[in-house]
């Protein structure tokens, strides 16, 4: 296992400075798609252009902010030629008429280069890609969904990745994040959760982000939007200033920083039977085991 894990967090806008003008970059009556994608792709490759710098582990974007169409075309091919994992949200995907509404699904997607896959022994030309779906609307976007005739589809699923090069991680999407049943379960079973956010809601989130790196005792990484700011990175250390390991405020801000987060030393914390007094890291929460 790595003694530090890089990550690169994209924080990037869209090009939208309101509410208002972020419905103007979507296709209302297609899906909701990108009416100019390659803005996006022009985004994306700003971040892996530092990533690639940096020699990254990883790379996080924003929630909703890759065109479906670029994971295979370009993505993939990315994340493994540069062998690091690349995160972030998709455009909402129509699926399926319901009830006289569209259906519409709200993804995250993970890239993992071959390198890192069991039993893989050459590379490929393309990376494996994984779409996670949004469990649950947040209340604002439920509200635009339904004002244009859309119903949004979620999946009770958590998804877990496991490397012996890099830990155990999640993924979640925005709203999922505040979710306790799904807090619950991650406890004990990650050395890293990553949030790829659309959020307004920037103090909430910090909050959160604050409170949960010691209940689950992991790095936690929030990647939001440029639009509002505020992606941030803790970790639970014992002395105060060293856990928040990073964070962006203002709006309207692109910034591309790449953090370093321990792993190693953190997942032996997590798996020691009693807390070393001369620890790095804080006390762990009551009955934590893995």
């Amino acid at each position: 296992m790595e003694k530090l894990v890089k990550v690169t967090v994209a924080q990037v806008t869209d090009g939208s400075t309101n509410s208002s003008s972020f419905l103007n970059l979507f296709d209302i009556e297609n899906g909701l798609k990108y009416k100019e994608p390659h803005n996006q792709l022009n985004r994306f490759f700003k971040g892996v252009k530092v990533a690639k710098e940096d020699n990254s582990n990883f790379l996080v974007f924003p929630e909703l902010f890759l065109p479906h169409q670029y994971l295979k075309n370009y993505v993939s091919h990315v994340a493994e030629k540069f062998r690091f994992i690349i995160i972030g949200g998709i455009e909402w995907l129509e699926s399926r008429e319901q009830n006289g509404n569209r259906t519409i699904e709200n993804h995250a997607f993970i890239a993992i280069p071959s390198v890192l896959e069991k039993g893989s022994k050459t590379p490929h030309s393309k990376a494996t890609i994984i779409e996670i779906p949004k469990m649950f609307p947040a209340p604002a976007e439920s509200v635009m969904l339904d004002l244009h005739k859309y119903q949004f589809q979620g999946e009770n699923k958590i998804y877990l990745f496991e490397s012996k090069a890099l830990g155990n991680w999640a993924i979640l999407v925005c709203f999922d994040y505040l979710n306790l049943p799904v807090q619950k379960l991650l406890q004990a079973k990650i050395q890293t959760l990553f949030v790829v956010a659309y959020n307004s809601d920037l103090g909430y989130f910090h909050t959160l982000s604050d409170t949960l790196h010691r209940i689950l005792f992991c790095n936690v990484v929030v990647c939001n939007t440029g639009n509002y700011g505020g992606s941030h990175s803790f970790t639970p250390y014992r002395s105060p200033h060293k856990r928040q390991r990073y964070e962006i405020s203002g709006n309207q801000v692109d910034a591309i920083t790449t953090i370093e987060l321990p792993l190693k030393d953190l997942a032996k914390e997590q798996k020691a039977e009693s807390h070393e007094h001369n620890s790095d890291f804080m006390h762990k929460p009551a009955n934590f085991s893995l």
